[in-house]
């Protein structure tokens, strides 16, 4: 997984570019704020594993929780084209309102709301 400054920002933020395979790539994150000196992480939908979007197996919920518990505060992007299950689209809903977790439909609602934390 590769990580890097997002560009044209007020604020720094941290923004995947690669893909996340597995839980312990939230650790990477992690390691990556540190060293960038930030605790704001975009995540866009098409950087996540399929395991993500299937809430039983708890990938989701992991993954954002470690982030969560070393205080980072992401924005994840999900595009309104996909298609997701009904108990998925019922948790992005929830994450609309969330203080250190949310999700947007809009990237630059999404930079926005990071560049506010």
């Amino acid at each position: 997984m590769q990580i890097q400054l997002l560009q044209g920002t007020r604020s720094p933020i941290l923004e995947c570019i690669g893909l996340i395979v597995d839980l312990n790539d939230a650790l990477t994150i992690v390691a990556a704020s540190y060293e960038l000196n930030t605790n704001r992480v975009l995540l866009r939908d098409r950087q996540l594993p399929e395991e993500f979007f299937e809430l039983q197996n708890r990938f989701a919920g992991e993954f954002i929780q470690k982030l969560v518990n070393y205080r980072i505060t992401v924005a994840c992007v999900f595009d309104v084209g996909r298609s997701f299950s009904e108990r998925f689209g019922e948790y992005i809903g929830e994450a609309k309102r969330g203080r250190q977790f949310r999700s947007f439909a809009d990237e630059s609602e999404a930079v926005d709301w990071l560049e506010e934390q």
